[in-house]
């Protein structure tokens, strides 16, 4: 009885599952190019056994993604021939438009198999591309002519490549967004660029030399980043533009003598609208020594977000850099601080910087946010501290690291932050290692 019970189910399970539609296979084609957008191109290209509907699918994609996720199982164990010859593989194969090509291996090196693959994507009318050469150390990859014909493009993304145009080509007219990473390019060529970008919205720049000049035109940039350091620097932005600016330099490698370094604060005048500012080491202490002592020259009314890295609270002209720069930033909403430590700084210089009674024409009435980190307890610190609790009534949070590993230093620190007056009632100070 059992037996035959059991039998009988099967078949009926049998029937129902013949019965019962193919979901996989009737679902619509919008939905099996979401799905496979999802997957690496070699589980893409496995889908092909899954239905006549899903067989060679993947070939049509818009986007093909060549990263570390590509290189599994044998093929991270292949030669750069045999990688670049499977990469050929799948471009021959594919159909149709290619808007997204991206070549990111980590053992990637400056070879001429790449030129054919540009080549290829030149003809298809892309509009995002990624080219991050890993190891261009030694010898960076020169970007051939064939990528200089791809006018479509809105997004650029190149890293340890030599960009040098041919000939009367001036710029890529649709382009969004350009990240530039330890490329090779002179400062005319990057002004001209940038310049004749009338819709750049994006721009980063990461450069180990130095360039002499560079000016910028970009009447919609948005997000500025530039880790690189220039003699002379202009932006020109109309007015009402919104923008976020971030200026990172390097420690021990500034690049210029002090003389010839701009002044970081008349560039500042030069972007009407500054809504977000970040800057590093370099420029803190080109604004350092700007001789600036109360505020910038212009009021920073637009900004919402401030941060300042590797500020030595023991050396007094960055105090006074960190100090301009609240007094000048009446509508600020969040504050990022980094401290650094120097041995041959001071322990507490210019403590009066921020005495409450100097600061009774201020008002921080909009800081919500404020970070600080590396902090080590010193009375330029805790007054610091102090001031911003006392003159932000609408402070949510403080989020406070210290640089002490010490159980003892770290309570006392704590015990006596946490005592201070604070403006906001609902002001919450969090502390962590």
């Amino acid at each position: 009885m059992m037996e035959t019970g059991g039998a009988g189910s099967t078949q009926k399970k049998l029937t129902m599952s013949c019965s019962t539609p193919d979901i996989i296979s009737n679902l619509p084609y919008n939905v099996l190019d979401n799905i496979l957008v999802c997957l690496t191109i070699q589980d893409a290209a496995r889908t092909s056994v899954l239905s006549r509907k899903w067989r060679y699918r993947w070939t049509t994609l818009p986007q093909l993604v060549f990263n570390d996720e590509f290189c599994r199982g044998s093929v991270v164990r292949a030669t750069t021939d045999k990688l670049m010859l499977t990469i050929y593989k799948v471009l021959l194969l594919h159909q149709g438009p290619l808007l997204k090509f991206t070549l990111s291996l980590a053992d990637l090196k400056s070879c001429p198999e790449i030129d054919p693959l540009i080549f290829f994507v030149s003809k298809t009318g892309i509009r995002e591309f990624k080219l991050y050469i890993r190891k261009g150390e030694v010898e960076r990859y020169k970007l051939p002519s064939t990528l200089f014909s791809c006018l479509q493009l809105e997004h650029l993304n190149l890293r340890s490549c030599v960009f040098k145009p041919p000939p009367g080509f001036k710029a890529f007219t649709g382009l969004l967004s350009l990240v530039l990473y330890e490329v090779s390019i002179s400062g005319d060529v990057l002004s001209s660029l940038t310049s004749n970008c009338p819709l750049l919205e994006s721009l980063k720049l990461r450069s180990p030399t130095s360039l002499n000049y560079l000016e910028i035109v970009a009447p919609n940039i948005k997000y500025l980043w530039c880790e690189c350091l220039f003699k002379s620097f202009h932006v020109k932005i109309p007015h009402g533009a919104g923008v976020s600016v971030f200026w990172k330099g390097w420690r021990n490698h500034l690049g210029f003598n002090e003389g010839e370094i701009s002044n970081s604060a008349m560039l500042l005048c030069s972007i009407p609208v500054v809504v977000g500012l970040a800057l590093d080491y370099h420029y803190v202490k080109c604004m350092a020594a700007s001789g600036i002592r109360e505020r910038l020259p212009t009021t920073l009314d637009h900004l919402m977000y401030l941060q300042l890295n590797d500020v030595c609270f023991g050396e007094p002209d960055e105090v006074s850099t960190v100090s301009y720069f609240i007094r000048s930033s009446p509508n600020l909403k969040a504050l990022h601080i980094l401290a650094f430590h120097r041995a041959t700084a001071a322990i507490d210089p210019v403590v009066e910087l921020f005495d409450g009674e100097g600061w009774s024409d201020v008002s921080l009435n909009r800081l919500r946010f404020v970070q600080l980190g590396e902090v080590s307890g010193t009375k330029v610190e805790r007054e610091f501290i102090r001031l911003l609790l006392a003159k932000s009534p609408m402070l949510e949070t403080m989020l406070i690291r210290l640089k002490s590993k010490e159980v003892a230093e770290r309570l006392r620190i704590v015990e006596e932050l946490t005592g201070f007056r604070r403006a906001s009632a609902q002001a919450v100070i969090t502390f962590s290692k």
